[in-house]
């Protein structure tokens, strides 16, 4: 196989980190691109501010495809940074991009949210700029946020399992490496995906993956549903009281469940997943 050069953005993130390893696997040569980037011994760090068309051309000239992921951004400008990005793609003649949504699909017009109406804008003009363009994102949750700082501790210390969704509602949890593996696909495939959510293998209530967690760390962690207000006051002190509040938002009105013709699923299960962790 050729070897290809994908840009990746957000590469030392949670879900960036899980995608950084399925391009890895899949052989390509990664160019992966931050504000300050940091050195990896097998991928090419690149310096370029998601508002600087001119660096972000210069990061995207030569590749073969760019994987796009934005910040977790509620500020007024992260509308912009779309538009630079979509502006460099089409100024370094970029050919393939993947944009990973980071949650579900995004609507399908802006909703006075900039975090969300900069994934709309993205999600609707990137068929325009790029000849071969796949939308993809977490059909739900990713199991990697319970060993996010805000709940690990509590799974650790007190055995509870703390979420702002109902205990029976049945939730397709999903590991990022799944998500990994379907963008490094999304970079080869012979035609571009529009929308492609990426699912676990199956679904699980509240106390089934609270069950899951118990065998991976031998004793007893409960679930407990909390309200989004509480959630976001797990979050704040890690992420700023902006930032807590718009995640916790995103759980007032969880979204519509995915359509069944845009669903692909992973194969890591929860328990699977959950072994491999330290709890």
């Amino acid at each position: 196989m050729t070897e290809t050069t994908v840009v990746l953005h957000g590469a030392t993130g949670t879900q960036g980190r899980a995608i950084l390893r399925g391009l890895l696997t899949a052989g390509h040569h990664v160019r992966a691109v931050a504000r300050n980037p940091v050195a990896h011994a097998a991928v090419q760090p690149f310096a370029a501010d998601l508002l600087d068309v001119e660096a972000l051309t210069a990061a995207y000239t030569g590749a073969d495809a760019v994987v796009v992921q934005l910040p977790i951004n509620f500020e007024d400008h992260a509308v912009r940074q779309t538009e630079a990005v979509l502006a460099a793609l089409a100024k370094a003649g970029v050919r393939r991009a993947v944009f990973n949504t980071g949650g579900g699909l995004p609507p399908s017009s802006p909703i006075g949210v900039p975090f969300v109406d900069a994934r709309v804008r993205l999600a609707l003009e990137l068929p325009n700029v790029v000849e071969h363009a796949s939308v993809t994102g977490p059909a739900g949750p990713y199991l990697e946020n319970l060993v996010a700082p805000w709940s690990v501790a509590l799974i650790r210390d007190r055995g509870e399992l703390r979420y702002p969704i109902p205990a029976s509602a049945p939730v397709p949890w999903l590991a990022a490496a799944d998500l990994g593996t379907v963008i490094a696909d999304l970079t080869l495939a012979a035609a571009p995906a529009p929308a492609c959510v990426v699912a676990g293998p199956v679904l699980l209530t509240g106390p089934e993956l609270a069950a899951a967690l118990s065998t991976a760390a031998g004793r007893e962690v409960r679930w407990q549903t909390i309200d989004p207000a509480e959630y976001a006051g797990m979050l704040a002190p890690h992420l700023g009281e902006a930032t807590a509040a718009g995640i916790a938002s995103v759980y007032t009105s969880p979204a519509p469940a995915p359509d069944p013709a845009t669903l692909t699923h992973g194969e890591t299960t929860a328990a699977a997943w959950a072994a491999e962790q330290t709890f």
